[in-house]
């Protein structure tokens, strides 16, 4: 086998997103998935290389073997597009990496020093690097977290990732770094050891905690208590009564915070009785730490308890270790207890249980307060014992204080007294958990603010107002807030434990209501599922408290719900619910001719092949999307829009020959609309992509125009004149038809005007206008007319040009192009500045500025505020002036528009002159000096040595 030659090294990062690094800086950006996963897959290979039958098999082993193959071809291809020339060499057999490039990657690196630290013990210097190791290493090919050529390596690394954190853990001492052991060996005894001294050290209420925590973790694991030496250690750090309060973290809760205070000191004196639930996470447990540390602020003594599902130390174990753990003396009950069978134990009726537990809590010396924490998990016949003991408190030296969840429909909490005080906790507050949030991030540390606030706004609406959920998202592995759409582990666990007692029909509907977020209806679930089936699964599912309560229409009760129902579906599971939607939102459509449900049933065609691609479903798919992310776009969403637009052409390549014929001229719209998109969002490079892309695809003459005219709009708004009029003469020269060159000759004529040559462009523009009208081309004809209008007020005949923009306005009010109406109606305001009539001048301006706001196009909108900026300026508002000539430059920066960067500069610096605020305008003066220079535009210099030496910078007459 012959193999290439290439050169340099390739560094491959395969941590997190797959990237490589190129001249250019690191790429992420791949054409399609298979040609990063082609990468990864031999940058983790030991040879580099694999043969393509297994590359077919590990990458496409759900398609045809031909298929398949001929897939292999494709994403080698694509990948050579990314990694550059001569790195990834193929034959009719093999595929490899090139043997005289060096590969280089982030595992490798990770891997070596993990090695190092566990052949001797590691020094302090290196476990901050060991630590954001450890931290990465479950981001091991995230992407691909369920590809099965991916399991082994992730399983290698995940075995040394444990065992480097033991080594690091025995080295540090940290606690931290044995909490890390813990979560790859629950029941780790030595890890345990570390952290029960730890918690004891910071107080009582956290080595309650932390015990409780122990219980928990071996019961759910090993089916057993923790090792007597961990008992003991637990007792006799309690006894010795080490104490350190740490920091309170509560925010909010400010109502349960006063119900808890004004009763702390009643319970503190015994007597009392408390019932605190709520839903999973809501907070329960660390309102009630506060109250247990406020209690013993008070000199009560607090036996703190904590139930465990399917206890195996038996029904009364939690009640046991809370009475054994610093009790002296014998106590038979206390042992009858510890050998308790489901009931009362052998020999103990109900009744005398209750009195005698009553009895050992008597014997106290001192004021106590037992506290229970998850009875929703207690035996039922600890239940019982407990809401007998609720009936006792009153005029007894101790109290009981019980906590447990509201939404366990299986477990119920116990039965309590009237007298017994009951708390429901609620959610956070949006404001109290953004503030919360802040504090758990460090947002006061962070460098990039804007970016904090991001993941801040992020983390409020994905955790719903639960703090727990907050904590877990805010800390995720590493101390760093989970981002996309991960779930933490602990989250994972517990909402899909929430979710297994579900029948067949309700886990339908509820994967119903996920996928079809706010299109969800109980008239939609019945086309799904059945009218009988719903209402059984409504029911169910509120039996269960998994529908939120508040919402008229059916919704999952938390976001983080509907992340782990789509987490857990497989990909033909999805694929089939999004086409079940399809065709239920396509008939409630035609019942009821709604278009927004006609443009969400396209939406799930498309999600069903993205879900599951195959070839029969990629032309409806394509179609589907290619309307729908139009329509997203034009309603001003083009963040939207690029993702349902993207997914659309990679359906559109996956179609056969013959699907791709028939939707041609949509893709080529698709790319259009793409590079609209990219170009709003900032990206003018990925917009010039999408636009070639659609050119090398245009077939009609028209087609053809429409790309050279936004090809040439992308130099035009960098101010760049020449290079727009050269993109159109070269679309002059590729187009014959009358309509298409219509469409070029009115750019060229309005390039011409903007470059002063207005006498030359006037024709042009006229000839274009009569082609559009006369076809009825109400769209193109408002746009020709606007640009024609212009050009007769730049020749001196504004009433002639406001005539025109009126009919302009006509025809697009035929049309359908928003955009253009924004840009007509701010053109009108600049003519009606130029004849005087400021107030209608200002109206026109606003109302355009209004329009272009919500098209989110910042080179327009920059026009525009330009134009405001000499109304406010002729109406004597040189403030309002300098308001809209700021927010342009801030539209304008990163554009490299220098052209109208130096004009706006040398306005506001005469603005500043006039408002006697002369450093500013000395400042702006350079600014626009510099911009001059940048543009190279003999033009521009003229233009801004003219505003700068005049007084009445607007160009309007002096009043």
């Amino acid at each position: 086998m012959a193999r290439g030659e290439a050169g340099g090294v390739l560094d491959v990062r395969l941590l997190g997103r797959v990237a490589v690094r190129t001249a250019a800086g690191w790429r992420d950006d791949w054409p399609r998935p298979a040609a990063r996963r082609l990468v990864a897959l031999l940058a983790i290979s030991p040879a580099r290389s694999a043969p393509r039958e297994v590359i077919a098999d590990r990458l496409f082993g759900h398609l045809p073997t031909d298929r398949a193959l001929r897939n292999v071809s494709k994403a080698l291809s694509q990948a050579r597009t990314v990694v550059g020339p001569g790195v990834l060499l193929g034959d009719s057999v093999t595929v490899w990496i090139a043997g005289s490039v060096e590969v280089r990657t982030d595992l490798a690196r990770d891997t070596e020093l993990a090695q190092r630290a566990l052949d001797s013990p590691p020094p302090s210097a290196v476990w901050p690097e060991l630590r954001a190791v450890l931290a990465r290493a479950d981001q091991l090919l995230s992407e691909d977290l369920y590809e099965d050529w991916a399991q082994e390596e992730r399983r290698a690394h995940g075995v040394l990732a444990g065992e480097t954190a033991l080594a690091l853990a025995r080295s540090s001492g940290r606690e931290a770094d044995w909490s890390r052991v813990l979560a790859d060996d629950p029941c780790d005894a030595e890890a345990w050891e570390a952290v029960l001294t730890a918690a004891a050290a910071r107080g009582p209420v956290e080595l309650d905690t932390a015990w409780a925590e122990c219980r928990l973790v071996h019961a759910q694991e090993l089916r057993r208590p923790p090792p007597p030496p961990l008992r003991r250690l637990a007792e006799g750090r309690e006894e010795r009564g080490e104490r350190a309060d740490g920091p309170d973290l509560t925010v909010g809760h400010e109502a349960e915070l006063r119900w808890l205070a004004e009763r702390v000191p009643a319970a503190a004196r015994g007597g009392e009785s408390w019932l605190l639930h709520g839903p999973a996470g809501i907070g329960k447990t660390h309102l009630l730490r506060g109250a247990a540390r406020d209690l013993r602020h008070q000199g009560c003594l607090v036996r703190w308890a904590t139930c465990v599902a399917d206890d195996k130390g038996g029904p009364f174990a939690p009640l046991v270790s809370a009475l054994r753990l610093g009790h002296t003396g014998s106590r038979p009950v206390i042992q009858a207890l510890e050998r308790g069978r489901p009931g009362s134990p052998q020999g103990w009726s109900a009744v005398r249980l209750a009195d005698d537990v009553a009895a050992v809590l008597d014997a106290y010396a001192e004021p106590l307060a037992l506290v229970v924490d998850d009875v929703h998990w207690a035996d039922a016949a600890l239940r019982s014992l407990l809401s007998r003991l609720c009936t006792f408190t009153n005029g007894r030296r101790w109290s009981l204080l019980l906590a447990g969840r509201s939404d366990e429909s299986d477990h119920p909490l116990p039965t309590v007294p009237s007298t017994t005080a009951t708390l429901r906790i609620t959610p956070l507050t949006s404001q109290e958990t953004a503030r919360l949030a802040r504090r758990l991030i460090d947002q006061d540390r962070a460098t990039d603010p804007v970016a904090s606030e991001s993941v801040v706004q992020s983390l409020v609406a994905r955790s719903g107002g639960n703090p727990f959920f907050l904590t877990e998202l805010a800390r995720g592995a590493g101390g760093a807030p989970v981002a996309g759409g991960d779930i933490p582990e602990r989250i994972h666990v517990l909402l899909r434990r929430r979710l297994s007692p579900l029948s067949t029909t309700s886990r339908q509907v509820l994967e119903v209501l996920t996928l079809a977020a706010e299109r969800a209806t109980v008239p939609l679930l019945v086309h799904v599922v059945g009218e009988q089936e719903v209402d059984r699964a409504l029911g169910e599912l509120r039996l269960h408290s998994l529908l939120d309560p508040v919402s008229p229409a059916p919704r999952p009760v938390h976001p983080l719900l509907r992340e782990v129902v789509v987490a857990d579906l497989t990909a033909v599971r999805a694929c089939e619910l999004h086409d079940q939607l399809a065709h239920a939102l396509g008939h409630l459509a035609g019942e009821t001719g709604r278009r927004d449900l006609e443009e969400a049933a396209a939406g799930h065609t498309l999600a069903a092949w993205t879900a599951y691609p195959t070839g029969e479903r990629a032309p409806g798919a394509a179609a589907a999307g290619l309307t729908s992310g139009g329509r997203v776009l034009r309603a001003f969403a083009p963040e939207a829009a690029a993702r349902i637009l993207e997914e659309a052409l990679a359906a559109f390549a996956d179609s056969t020959a013959e699907a791709r014929r028939d939707l041609r001229a949509a893709a080529v719209d698709g790319w259009l609309d793409l590079g609209r998109c990219r170009l709003l969002l900032g990206d003018p490079e990925g917009a010039e992509r999408a636009l070639r892309a659609g050119l090398k695809l245009a077939e009609q003459p028209l087609e053809r125009a429409r790309c050279y005219r936004r090809l040439a709009g992308l130099h035009y708004r960098t101010g760049r004149m020449a290079e727009t009029a050269g993109v159109l003469e070269v679309g002059l020269l590729a187009v014959t038809d009358e309509l298409a060159r219509a469409v070029l000759e009115t750019e060229l004529g309005w390039t011409l005007h903007r470059r002063g040559r207005a006498l030359e462009a006037l024709p042009i523009l006229e000839r274009a206008t009569r082609v559009f009208e006369d076809g009825g081309s109400w769209d193109l004809a408002a746009w020709s007319l606007d640009y024609l209008a212009m050009t007769h007020v730049a020749l001196g005949a504004p009433e002639h040009g406001l005539a025109l923009l009126d009919r302009a306005l006509a025809r697009d009010g035929v049309g359908a192009d928003h955009h253009r109406r924004g840009v007509i109606l701010i053109h009108r305001g600049r003519v009606l500045l130029q004849l005087g009539s400021l107030d209608a001048a200002l109206g026109a301006v606003e109302e355009g500025i209004r329009i272009l706001r919500r098209s989110r196009d910042r080179y327009v909108l920059s026009v525009g505020l330009r134009i405001a900026a000499d109304v406010h300026e002729a109406r004597g508002d040189p403030a309002g002036a300098v308001r809209a000539r700021t927010e342009e430059l801030n539209l304008l920066r990163g554009t490299a528009n220098h052209r109208h960067a130096a004009v706006a500069q040398a306005h506001l610096a005469s603005l500043y002159r006039r408002l006697g605020r002369p450093e500013e305008a000395d400042r702006a003066a350079r600014a626009a000096q510099d911009a001059v220079e940048r543009s190279a535009d003999p033009d521009v210099a003229e233009e801004v040595a003219r505003r700068l030496a005049d007084g009445n910078t607007a160009g309007t007459p002096d009043s």
